[in-house]
């Protein structure tokens, strides 16, 4: 790969800057970028990665979205690290291939996140997010990743989560467990056809419009 193709910050930067003066997106679509790190920033207009390719990790902590996030078909060759962001639209990563964890601890997400079909190698970490649409985990793939003899297990973490719209899991296939434990879901869960490789843990949680387990697979239930 040519590395004059790759961007760098200075090049991101100067494409925010762009889009915010001209009022239109910051289009990255396609590009081919060496990371992604904005801290506890600001970005008044729709931030646009679809198809992009990241060569390192991605950290968003902090920043506010007046718009949404868009990473379908994105390829992450790292950790995406969004906690404690503000989205005001939909943040979006159907498709995206991301080796390493994808942790939204503490977001607040006003509109859907959507990860249909998309690849994780390590932990899916919603602990304490907000998201007031639905969750659309729908063939999600979360597997084991390991580092230097380290196994990071293939989980996804929804302590304490509030979801005011629907769960979707089916399909998923799910390396490590599902914790659930003190989430809220105001729209249901769908679990049909997933395979759980360990536990589901539901302990405390409330799901207001039912839960569907059928032809779901895992080791253990713990209510």
């Amino acid at each position: 790969m040519d590395e004059k193709n790759i961007l760098n910050q200075l090049d991101i930067e100067e494409e925010i800057k762009k889009a915010t003066f001209e009022k239109r997106e910051i289009n990255l679509r396609g590009k081919v970028l060496s990371s992604l790190f904005l801290l506890e920033r600001t970005l008044e207009t729709n931030f646009n990665l679809e198809g992009a390719i990241i060569l390192g990790p991605v950290s968003l902590e902090g920043c506010i979205f007046k718009e949404g996030l868009n990473f379908t078909q994105t390829i992450i060759r790292g950790s995406f690290y969004l906690g404690s962001a503000k989205i005001k639209g939909d943040v979006n990563l159907e498709q995206a291939s991301i080796r390493g964890v994808l942790n939204l601890v503490g977001a607040e997400i006003e509109g859907n996140l959507y990860l249909r079909e998309a690849s994780i190698s390590g932990f899916l970490s919603l602990a304490k997010t907000q998201i007031g649409g639905d969750v659309d985990l729908t063939e999600i793939k979360i597997n084991d990743a390991y580092y230097s003899g380290l196994i990071i297990k293939g989980d996804i973490y929804s302590r304490e989560t509030a979801i005011f719209g629907r769960l979707n899991i089916e399909k998923g296939l799910i390396e490590g467990s599902v914790d659930l434990s003190n989430a809220f879901v105001g729209g249901g869960i769908n679990l049909n056809e997933a395979k759980i490789n360990e536990v589901l843990i539901l302990k405390n949680a409330k799901i207001r419009q039912g839960l569907n387990l059928q032809n779901a697979q895992y080791q253990e239930i713990i209510r």
